[in-house]
């Protein structure tokens, strides 16, 4: 169990995310440590609902659940425009590519090793 949970922890973190919470905490004069532990409290039903969403309803419907969250998450932050909206549709259209290639493209590479 410790295992897992040490590389769930290593796979959520994300230097763009990262960037704008200190950014914002910088911005806003608060301290990131409490906005980082804050954070983490807040999403861990969020983590499930993404869990759960994965299971019933495939990747697709992933995706589309944590880019409607990165859209929320710079509307609270006030930083939504044209820019923001299309680099949202940017990485939510690499991130699903990614998802769906990564398989077929290791596959292709892969191939007689």
């Amino acid at each position: 169990m410790l295992v897992a949970s040490l590389a769930f922890a290593l796979y959520v973190l994300c230097p763009r995310m990262s960037a704008v919470m200190v950014e914002q905490a910088k911005i806003r004069g608060l301290n990131v440590y409490a906005v980082i532990v804050l954070g983490s409290l807040i999403s861990i039903p969020l983590f499930m609902a993404l869990s759960g969403i994965i299971v019933k309803f495939g990747v697709t419907w992933a995706v589309i659940f944590a880019a409607a969250a990165d859209f929320a998450a710079a509307a609270l932050l006030g930083t939504i425009d044209l820019k923001t909206g299309v680099e949202l549709v940017i990485i939510t259209a690499f991130v699903y590519m990614g998802i769906r290639a990564a398989p077929i493209i290791a596959k292709i590479v892969l191939q007689g090793v």
